[in-house]
């Protein structure tokens, strides 16, 4: 096995449980010394060769800061905005020296667009982007209600943290510092399992234990375990609902608690059979960790947005029971149906940990299969978008939904405003445009806005989400539904060509206070190419996009790329407005057109407070009246025009 040597992780304070982890990046090369010329004019030469090359590099590295985004010592985490903020920008997180060694750790292509790449270790570069989400919402003053839906969480499950089974005593819990989790990479059934191997445990993380999370509306334990093993009754693990032997796994007496108080909600504990007193034999043995996960749905993208944004709790929640194992290089493992055939979202997944994903639907496991370090994920239930409460408005900033669409949209290649900003600063080759959206950033605190938009506004880039193929395909499918048929517009041709005549007439009226240069229509249907251009202009008009997407006919690296370059998102309610989570987090507007039978559900709500965005329900007829609908979608343009991100 390369990439690095295997170290055990920190001690859990209340069980003394070891649990070992694989570095997720090989460690970095030396950097090459800087040469020393024998006059002053020849080392300039040569150090400036060295900046230049290092600067070059940095420009180049979309991934730049992400590994990253270290904590500043001392500098702690407050669990509310009212408790200060910061006066760093989320520019300023790491310095060039500090960036020019974290991009030699980055996983090859990540951060490139158009380039496939995978994530090894999901965790752990998710966690930087909480980081900077924590800051840019704490730079923005956004209501977190006082955290409810971020790190006050997190750290609620971690302390939460029980003992659910150990092959140990009670009264001596055993260790696993000889683990060696990844060093037999083609286990074979005849090598002998060292005796530390055989230890196995399992730690939980029930939600309802602790003052600060008992809120939370369902009963949930996520867990990692070690070392399970298969007993004689030779169950088959899958996670969930499928009886397992864990061959002397103990349950202690804080698990049967724990057993009872999740009542018939799945967690590790629901599947786990201990009664078996005796070993089965390994016939496969997985030694690098897996991330068990539970699926609602392949297909609808705001059930989609629910796990995506849950698997990173998850992982996030095992990092804080068992500190370290979130730079573990990961596998995914889909437990139930989530197969390939009709998945609309493989294209995601396959981005995350090490390995290709696992579909145990497709692949399941051996007879006797053995495992090292698993993380089970919390069940679905309930999600942040959800938890407090579908029919309740609220409208919380979360540092976990705001970090997790950063982190989604960044597998596809989309990076941060924030961080693509310093990559100009510190680089010297790149784009005129950057150059001058960053060169007018340097001290323009004195400047009126209206003369810092004049200097630099960015494109508006306005993208509506279509129904008219997938109501199409349903009825001619016979799949049509009331439910559907209470949300099918009867003249969503005629809103389309208002919006497109509205914006090409605002542009045609000259300068404005909204467009001090006056702006140019570009009907991005004909022209899509011009969508992903979000450079700020220096001078002259700027480009004011419209697009439509019917999500049902595109592919999701397609329909990433629409939302990730989206300036005000409009669509009806409907499972669609879940690609709201590939929206810039902290930038834009979400327009949700409502009709009377969906009043009362806040679900797009809440992924646009959660993430930043400008939210505003508008209530229409089926036969929508146009004018009323441009009306708001105009507002919103100039509101953005207004905007210098």
């Amino acid at each position: 096995m390369t990439g690095g040597t295997y170290q055990p992780l920190a001690r859990s304070s209340s069980d003394d449980i070891h649990f070992t982890h694989t570095p997720a990046y090989p460690p970095s090369s030396p950097t090459p010394p800087h040469s020393h010329g024998r006059a002053g004019r020849g080392v300039l030469l040569v150090v400036a060769r060295w900046v230049l090359m290092g600067l070059g590099a940095l420009s180049l590295a979309h991934f730049l800061l992400l590994a990253v985004l270290p904590s500043h010592a001392g500098d702690k985490y407050r669990s509310t905005v009212g408790l200060g903020s910061s006066s760093s920008s989320a520019t300023s997180w790491a310095s060039s020296a500090e960036a020019a060694d974290l991009a030699q750790k980055l996983a090859p292509g990540s951060g490139q667009p158009g380039l496939f790449f995978r994530d090894p270790a999901p965790g752990h570069s998710a966690a930087a982007f909480w980081k900077l989400a924590e800051q840019e919402i704490r730079d923005s003053g956004r209501d977190t209600c006082n955290d409810q839906l971020g790190r006050a969480l997190v750290d609620a499950y971690g302390r939460s943290k029980t003992l659910y089974c150990s092959s140990g005593s009670a009264s001596a819990p055993f260790t696993l510092d000889a683990l060696k989790a990844g060093t037999h990479h083609h286990w074979e059934p005849s090598e002998p399992v060292p005796e530390d191997e055989r230890r196995q445990a399992a730690l939980c993380m029930p939600v309802h234990r602790d003052d600060v999370s008992k809120w939370w509306p369902f009963a949930a334990s996520p867990c990692v375990s070690t070392n399970l093993r298969p007993g004689k009754s030779k169950g088959k693990f899958t996670g969930e609902g499928v009886d397992v032997s864990a061959a002397q796994c103990k349950v202690t007496e804080d698990g049967e608690r724990l057993k009872h108080e999740m009542g018939h909600e799945v967690f590790l504990g629901s599947v786990i059979n201990p009664a078996d007193e005796d070993e089965g034999e390994c016939s496969e043995r997985i030694e690098h960790t897996l991330v068990l996960i539970h699926r609602q749905d392949q297909w609808n993208p705001f059930h989609v947005a629910e796990d995506l944004i849950t698997t990173l709790v998850t992982l996030f929640i095992a990092d804080a029971a068992v500190p370290g194992i979130q730079k573990e290089r990961l596998q995914l493992v889909f437990t139930d149906n989530y197969a390939m055939d009709g998945n609309h979202f493989t294209a995601l997944y396959d981005r995350m940990g090490a390995w290709a994903p696992r579909r145990l639907q497709l692949d399941p496991w051996t007879e006797g299969t053995c495992f090292t370090n698993v993380i089970h994920s919390v069940g679905a239930g309930a999600s942040l978008l959800s938890a407090m409460g579908v029919g309740k408005s609220n409208r919380c900033a979360s540092s976990i939904t705001w970090a997790a669409a950063h982190y989604y949209r960044h597998l596809f290649g989309l990076l941060p405003r924030s961080l693509r900003k310093q990559a100009a600063e510190t680089a010297t080759e790149v784009s005129e445009p950057l150059q001058s959206a960053s060169a007018a950033d340097e001290d323009d605190s004195a400047v009126p806005d209206v003369e810092k938009r004049a200097a630099r506004t960015n494109p508006v880039n306005i993208l509506w989400l279509s129904r008219a193929k997938l109501d199409a395909y349903a009825q001619a499918h016979n799949d049509w539904s009331p439910w559907r048929d209470v949300r099918k517009l009867h003249n969503e041709k005629e809103v389309l060509a208002r919006v497109r005549l509205g914006l090409e007439e605002m542009c045609a009226a000259g300068p404005s206070d909204a467009f001090p240069n006056g702006c140019v229509y570009e009907d991005a249907q004909d022209v899509p190419e011009t969508w992903p251009n979000d450079a700020a202009h220096a001078s002259g008009p700027v480009p004011v996009r419209f697009a439509t997407l019917d999500p049902t006919v595109h592919a999701l690296e397609t329909q990433v790329h629409f939302l990730g370059h989206t300036s005000v998102l409009v669509g009806q309610h409907g499972g669609a407005m879940g690609l709201g989570l590939f929206l810039p987090p902290g930038e834009g507007a979400l327009i949700e057109l409502q009709v009377h039978e969906v009043s009362g559900n806040f679900h797009f709500e809440h992924i646009a407070f959660q993430t930043g965005h400008v939210y505003e329900p508008v209530r229409i007829e089926q036969t929508v009246d146009v004018d009323a609908v441009w009306d708001v979608v105009r507002r919103h343009v100039e509101e953005e025009a207004k905007k210098v991100y």
